[in-house]
């Protein structure tokens, strides 16, 4: 899937890109000229800011042609502006590309779009992403396919960067749940992998690029968060599921603490 084909779906797949920022004036240049030139015609692009107050808003008039709605106030965290785009995207499935992270090529929202017309008993398709991290290495992350996507959920979490959500999606899991402040973005995966009738299904598509060091990647200063979702979680409550969790708990355990000894001993 690397490049772009007649879309078949091209005449009623309507996709919602949405990026959130605040005081983003350093990163949000190549999410705004990644968005504009995407090849897929039938693309609505909203911009939810914050109330920048660093220049943010200057960079976004000049991609302002492809910027269909810009809302720009206070809100309360990067859900609750999430949340905002939610009630105002009238896209047939929506995708989060917030400030700093940018698609991968310019075909990706038609290469998706495609993948959804195939697969329309699909509510969440998910791809891959490009990893950058602040010391300059990049690398490449492709999540499991769907049948693995509730074991892998225990431990990693899928990339809401590589992910096109239906409406019909969030219409059952409801809007990202503003109490969790770190991970409402994993508790809403949790909830759309668990639910029969959403249907997931993997893309083979690098979807995105993505930066370390952005909230969502700050994980250690969530765990509790995390672990505080899962139980929230019926499914994960289940006797089989709490021995998968604690097995994949120890596995963990074990690699993080051979890649210790292995550095140790370098």
């Amino acid at each position: 899937m690397e490049t772009a084909s007649e879309g078949v779906g091209q005449e009623y797949m309507k996709i919602s890109v949405v990026s959130v920022s605040y005081n983003a004036a350093s990163e949000i240049e190549p999410t705004l000229r990644s968005v504009a030139r995407q090849s897929w015609q039938d693309t609505e692009y909203l911009v939810i800011d914050g109330g920048s107050s660093d220049g943010t808003l200057g960079i976004v008039e000049r991609y302002r042609d492809h910027v269909d709605v810009l809302v720009s106030e206070p809100d309360g965290g990067i859900y609750d502006a999430m949340n905002k785009a939610l009630r105002l995207a009238t896209g047939d499935a929506v995708i989060f590309m917030n400030a700093g992270d940018y698609f991968h090529s310019p075909y990706v929202v038609e290469l998706a779009a495609e993948f959804m017309d195939a697969n329309p008993e699909a509510g969440v398709v998910y791809g891959g992403i490009e990893v950058r991290y602040p010391d300059g290495r990049v690398s490449e992350f492709m999540p499991p396919d769907e049948t693995q996507a509730m074991d892998f959920l225990i431990c990693g979490s899928l990339p809401h960067q590589g992910t096109f959500a239906r409406r019909t999606a969030f219409a059952r899991t409801g809007l990202f749940d503003t109490r969790w402040r770190s991970h409402a973005d994993y508790d809403w995966f949790l909830k759309a992998a668990s639910d029969p009738r959403i249907g997931m299904k993997r893309m083979d598509l690098m979807v995105a690029s993505f930066g370390l060091g952005g909230a969502s990647s700050q994980l250690e200063r969530g765990e509790r968060e995390r672990h505080a979702i899962q139980n929230a979680l019926p499914l994960y409550r289940q006797r089989e599921w709490m021995e998968r969790r604690i097995e994949a708990y120890q596995e963990q355990y074990i690699g993080l603490r051979l890649e210790n000894e292995r550095l140790t001993a370098v």
